[in-house]
């Protein structure tokens, strides 16, 4: 099960952590409608997500993250990562997210 914190929030950008496991369940699916409800529609022109606490990510997950990150390039808004390691770091390299997801174009 994944979880999320919001670990700063300013008019112009959001950091937030995730914890557990995004595998694509209905967790996950809610994760993501609640990061776009939040972040992604709204002022926030940044959205840095700290992956430090992930535990495992499944293929499902990193299409989650792809999608955040789509719909946050559509929207002008930047949607980065960074902390991600062990298997969430190889499953992200393996798939090609990585790249698009941890760069910072700011």
């Amino acid at each position: 099960m994944v979880e999320y914190e919001v670990l700063d929030r300013e008019d112009s950008f959001a950091a937030l952590r995730l914890k557990g496991q995004l595998l694509g369940d209905v967790p996950s699916r809610e994760l993501k409608r609640a990061l776009e409800r939040h972040y992604v529609d709204d002022g926030v022109r940044e959205i840095r997500v700290d992956l430090s606490e992930l535990s495992e990510i499944s293929l499902e997950g990193v299409a989650i993250l792809l999608d955040l990150w789509r719909e946050s390039q559509r929207r002008g808004k930047q949607f980065v990562i960074k902390g991600a390691e062990g298997q969430v770091r190889e499953k992200l390299e393996i798939t090609g997210a990585l790249r698009p997801l941890m760069r910072d174009e700011s």
